[in-house]
């Protein structure tokens, strides 16, 4: 579904609906919680956007939560500002409630991987180690989220590592080269 603001287009995608009906239908106690932090986030890339009088022109709620696009003109400190603002408000947050969803959106964030902010910035101020980053990064989250899951059944860094593989595998023509 998608819906014209402007020059904005906000769409909701079929997928972030069915998260949310496993989310329901499986009792997640902190599917509100994750959300409207999640869209605080966004509201603090929007915020800095604003102030430096960029509109995004997409904006979209989806699997693998909401995404701004927008042209992409600013000067690096410019954008170093809108990629940390998202993080800062989880982390703001975090200090305000003390609650463990926006400590763990602050942390998934900043990971230095691609499309994640934290990736963002290395692809900003290290452009030629992203690609190694990335890969150094996902072979040790694939690690770890498949411990968790064996060990513990915790399977949201698993899902978080499935997408972030197959994002950047997609991203990459070789991921090896």
């Amino acid at each position: 579904m998608e819906i014209k603001f402007g020059k904005a287009a906000f769409r909701l995608d079929y997928s972030f609906i069915i998260l949310i009906s496993f989310a329901v239908l499986y009792n997640y106690k902190d599917t509100l919680k994750i959300i409207a932090f999640s869209l605080l986030h966004e509201i603090g890339h929007l915020l800095a956007l604003f102030t430096f009088g960029v509109r995004p022109y997409s904006i979209e709620l989806s699997f693998y939560g909401v995404g701004l696009k927008y042209e992409n003109y600013l000067s690096k400190i410019k954008e170093f500002t809108v990629i940390i603002c998202g993080p800062a408000v989880n982390l703001i947050l975090f200090l305000i409630f003390r609650d463990e969803v926006n400590f763990l959106l602050f942390i998934i964030n900043v990971l230095p991987i691609y499309p994640l902010d934290g990736g963002r910035l290395v692809k900003l101020f290290l452009p030629k180690a992203e690609r190694i980053v990335t890969i150094i990064l996902l072979i040790i989250l694939i690690c770890l989220s498949v411990f968790l899951f064996i060990e513990f059944k915790i399977f949201t860094l698993l899902l978080i590592t499935i997408y972030l593989v197959v994002f950047n595998f997609k991203e990459f023509d070789n991921p090896f080269t």
